[in-house]
């Protein structure tokens, strides 16, 4: 009879010499065949051609095909650049092909290789041994390599940009330029200081590709290319996204880009940074004040442009006032202004910028007002200031003349809201009544006692005067739902 089990032993035979086989091709490749000893191979020859000298010919015979990696405990870094880039302190390598090229510029004779590193500058995955690993764009790796025109956004970790070559920092410094002529503090808060209605940006730079949202961007899904991408159309990347558009370039979106990856609070040790880096922190914790053009500039521009006029906002669908237009500077006191910037406008995209809500110190607060009583003209002489008169017939008349654009109770319209207790807490009686009689030339918000014209009689204005007092009582939101209910009863009998 044939051996049933015979079969069996061929096949085990077979796999066994098959796997055989790969494990000795692993082994091979591992040691004779690596793309780093490829690699350093090819850098061997060049020194062979570029021993001139005594000292060249020993450098090339005592150079050896190995593993290379420097390990600096105080980073919790290990990094294999060197494997591959051997030539990087190298004057002779300035004419080969990476990796073998010297590095570019100045920069090892400062920040020697063996107590920096490469990936506390470069990003990338320090520990492995070929160019894709190390690039780590589609790995499951927090900081893939930075392109080479964003490695300057490293430089802040340990310096202070201002005290650098401007050369080298370039791109950062233009993005720093354009973050405050967009105003983006307007909207984001860096150091405590800054808008609410983004999210703040102190630590931008070591967020991951993780914590953004990718699905609407082409691979490689890195963070630069989701910031440049969403610079470019905050929309078109998170959708629903409450940031405006700020129309910049391509240059642009890199260059603001570049600044966001600097923002990166590190725990380095101190004995990495420049003493510049640890003066910029002094005067992080003691910042000299804004001037009030500054603030202006930084925290104003975005919603309100230069001030002058009264604009419609589209993202929000709201009406943004005319800071600096005549009409309101003309009648509008300090302490009402302060008011307004100290505490802010709450249920509007207004918020506040005091010291504990923007960052704004009293004294920055002060010169901003002064900023903004500057463009205004000589004040006008407010006639005929009005008692406050029935808020009941106040109600209805708001009603027909008022809530379409301010809201129901002077709350949650498009225009500002004067039912808010920051408005009524600082908007004085003459304010309300002129603004009621004149309007504002610069905004949507129309005279209601036009010279020369039907509008509104004195007794109508100081019943309205009287209602908009009482918005912010229990019983004056009462009055409103009930005058609301008699205007329906009277429409339905019609």
């Amino acid at each position: 009879m044939r051996d049933p089990s015979r079969i069996y032993r061929w096949t085990l035979l077979l796999a066994s010499l098959l796997t055989i086989g790969y494990l000795v091709a692993a082994a091979v490749r591992e040691n004779y065949l690596a793309e780093w000893q490829s690699v350093q191979r090819t850098y061997r020859d060049l020194l062979e051609t570029r021993a001139t000298d005594e000292r060249g010919r020993e450098l090339a015979r005592n150079f050896r095909l190995e593993l290379k990696q420097v390990s600096l405990p105080g980073l919790a870094t290990v990094d294999r650049c060197v494997t591959c880039h051997n030539g990087i302190d190298d004057p002779r390598m300035t004419d080969v092909p990476n990796p073998h090229a010297v590095h570019p510029g100045n920069i090892l004779q400062h920040h020697p290789v063996d107590r920096f590193g490469c990936t506390v500058c470069h990003q990338g995955q320090g520990p492995a041994t070929s160019f894709p690993d190390a690039k780590a764009e589609n790995a499951f790796w927090d900081y893939p390599l930075l392109p080479p025109d964003l490695t300057q956004s490293s430089c802040l970790t340990c310096h202070d940009v201002q005290r650098l070559p401007a050369a080298q920092v370039s791109l950062v410094q233009e993005g720093m330029k354009l973050y405050e002529e967009k105003s983006c503090a307007s909207c984001h808060k860096i150091a405590g200081r800054g808008g609410i209605l983004g999210p703040a940006l102190d630590n931008e730079g070591l967020k991951t590709k993780h914590q953004l949202t990718m699905a609407k961007l082409d691979p490689p899904h890195t963070t630069w290319r989701w910031q440049q991408a969403h610079f470019r159309d905050p929309a078109a990347i998170v959708a629903g996204s409450q940031m405006k558009n700020p129309t910049v370039t391509e240059r642009q979106a890199r260059a603001l880009t570049a600044y966001m990856l600097s923002l990166r609070k590190r725990d380095v040790p101190e004995s990495y940074l420049a003493p510049d880096k640890i003066e910029q922190k002094f005067r992080a914790l003691h910042p000299a004040p804004l001037t009030g053009d500054q603030s202006y500039r930084q925290f104003c521009q975005a919603c309100h442009s230069d001030g002058s006029y009264g604009l419609w906002d589209r993202k929000f669908k709201r009406f943004i006032p005319a800071i600096r237009g005549a009409s309101l500077l003309a009648v509008a006191s300090r302490e009402y202004l302060e008011a307004n910037i100290q505490h802010g406008r709450p249920g509007t995209q207004m918020p506040g910028w005091g010291k504990q809500a923007g960052g704004l110190s009293a004294q920055e607060i002060t010169a901003l007002v002064d900023y903004l009583k500057a463009a205004a003209p000589a004040a006008a002489a407010i006639t005929r200031t009005l008692s406050r008169g029935n808020a009941e017939r106040g109600a209805s008349l708001f009603l027909r003349n008022c809530a379409g654009c301010h809201g129901a109770g002077g709350r949650g319209g498009a225009a500002p809201e004067i039912g808010h207790p920051v408005f009524q807490q600082a908007a004085t009686d003459s304010l309300i009544v002129h603004t009621i009689r004149q309007g504002r030339s610069d905004t949507a918000m129309p005279a209601f006692q036009p010279p020369g014209a039907a509008g509104l009689t004195d007794a109508e204005i100081s019943d309205l005067l009287a209602y908009l007092r009482s918005v912010g009582q229990p019983h004056g939101a009462q009055a409103m739902a009930q005058t609301a209910d008699n205007s329906n009863s009277v429409g339905g009998k019609r």
